[in-house]
C-alpha cells in the first residue's frame, strides 16, 4: 500500500536530496516539501490525508521542534518521524512524548532509512541504533532501576524468549519462523505479555526488556 508523505528540513540542499532518495522507494508518495515547520502544517492542512511526515527537529523559524506535538493533536492519524542530527537525550525524549514514532540520525544510510519507513508505517517506533544506546545507557544508570533481574516476572519461557526477540527488532513473520510457529501465535503471545508489564507499543517492550536484564546494549 502507498503511503503518503510529507518532508520538512530548511536545508534545500538536503530537501532536495531526500525527495529523490524517497521519490526511488516503493510504497512510497511525497505530497510536497517545506524549508520551516510553519510552511509544514500549512502544507498539512492542504494534504490532510497525509500518512507520514519527516521532519527536522531544529529549523530556521524554530517551530520545528513543536511539530510533533502540534500533528499528535490536530491530526492524531499522522506518523511523524524525525530525521536530525541533534542526538541529545533531552531532545530525543522530548520529541517521543511529543508523539514521534520515529527518531532517526542524517548519518543513516538508505537501507536503514527504508527500514525504519516501513516500520513507523506498519505502526512499529524506529529508532536509530545509537539513539537507541542512548536511551537504554541512560535508563542503566538512572537509580530507579535494579542492577540486578527483577525475580517477581510473571512471563513464561516462551514468552522472555519472544519478548527479547521484539526489543531486538524481530518481525512477527521473523519470530515465527525462528522459534517454528505461526505469526498469529506470535502475535497472540505479543499481546499477553504487553499485558503483563502494561506496555502500549514496541518501546515499552524495549524498555521492560532492558530494565529486567532480558536484552543487553
Amino acid at each position: 500500500m502507498v503511503k503518503n508523505y510529507l518532508l520538512a528540513d530548511d536545508h534545500q540542499l538536503f530537501l532536495d536530496g531526500l525527495h529523490s532518495l524517497l521519490a526511488e522507494m516503493e510504497g512510497v508518495k511525497v505530497l510536497g516539501t517545506a524549508t520551516s515547520g510553519k510552511k509544514l502544517l500549512d502544507k498539512l492542512r492542504s494534504f490532510p490525508y497525509c500518512d507520514i511526515v519527516i521532519v527536522d527537529l531544529h529549523m530556521a523559524d524554530g517551530k520545528g521542534k513543536f511539530v510533533s506535538q502540534v500533528i499528535k493533536e490536530n491530526y492524531p492519524h499522522v506518523k511523524v518521524v524525525v530525521l536530525t542530527m541533534n542526538d541529545q537525550l533531552e531532545n530525543i525524549r522530548e520529541a517521543l512524548q511529543a508523539g514521534a514514532k520515529g527518531y532517526i540520525l542524517k548519518n543513516t544510510g538508505k537501507t536503514e532509512l527504508q527500514i525504519a519507513l516501513e516500520k513507523v508505517a506498519n505502526g512499529e517506533f524506529y529508532l536509530s541504533q545509537s539513539v537507541s544506546q542512548l536511551l537504554a545507557q541512560n535508563m542503566l544508570r538512572s537509580s530507579a532501576y535494579s542492577p540486578y533481574r527483577s525475580t517477581e516476572s510473571t512471563l513464561t519461557e516462551r514468552e522472555e524468549e519472544i519478548l527479547r526477540m521484539i526489543a531486538d527488532e524481530y518481525s512477527n513473520q521473523e519470530i515465527a519462523e525462528q522459534l517454528f510457529i505461526s505469526p498469529k501465535t506470535v502475535e497472540t503471545h505479543r499481546k499477553n505479555l504487553m499485558k503483563k508489564i502494561g506496555a502500549r507499543n514496541s518501546l515499552g517492550i524495549y524498555k521492560y526488556a532492558l530494565k529486567h536484564q532480558l536484552v543487553y546494549v
